[in-house]
């Protein structure tokens, strides 16, 4: 019965061990950090992780749009949180990860959520006013209707 006991109790460590390593081996793994990005990505579909060419007109529109979006939510914040918020953002923080740090109250949260999706239509705006390829009839090409064979 000894025998069986220490049996266990080695494939139990084994176990233990190598789910340890493997842990650790994960939590080494250096994250994917993104200082600077020079274009704008979506997250709409997996096709989608090209970056976007923004004009540099639609650049100081979202620019615009960001600064007011921070501009609204500080003036939602008490004088603790507002230091925060600012010292978060001059750190590049995300903006997510910035507002849960921030213990906001439920009516706080609320409004924090309306400037968020206000501000995420307007990006929205921004991105669809993107200029469309050229199509053959606005070149001035008319297309070509189909002569009948004659017999």
């Amino acid at each position: 019965m000894s025998i069986n006991s220490i049996k266990r109790l080695s494939v139990f460590s084994t176990i233990f061990t190598f789910a340890t390593i493997l842990h650790a081996v994960v939590l080494a793994a250096p994250a994917p950090s993104s200082v600077t990005t020079p274009a704008l990505k979506t997250q709409t579909s997996p096709a989608s992780h090209q970056p976007i060419k923004l004009t540099n007109q639609q650049r100081q529109q979202i620019q615009v749009a960001r600064q007011q979006r921070d501009k609204d939510i500080e003036a939602l914040l008490n004088p603790s949180q507002t230091t925060k918020f600012k010292a978060a953002l001059q750190s590049r923080q995300r903006i997510r990860i910035v507002l849960k740090s921030l213990d906001l109250n439920q009516a706080q949260q609320k409004q924090v959520q309306s400037i968020l999706q206000t501000y995420n239509l307007q990006v929205k705006q921004i991105l669809s006013s993107q200029p469309s390829q050229p199509t053959s009839n606005s070149l001035g090409v008319t297309p070509s209707t189909p002569q009948p064979i004659k017999k």
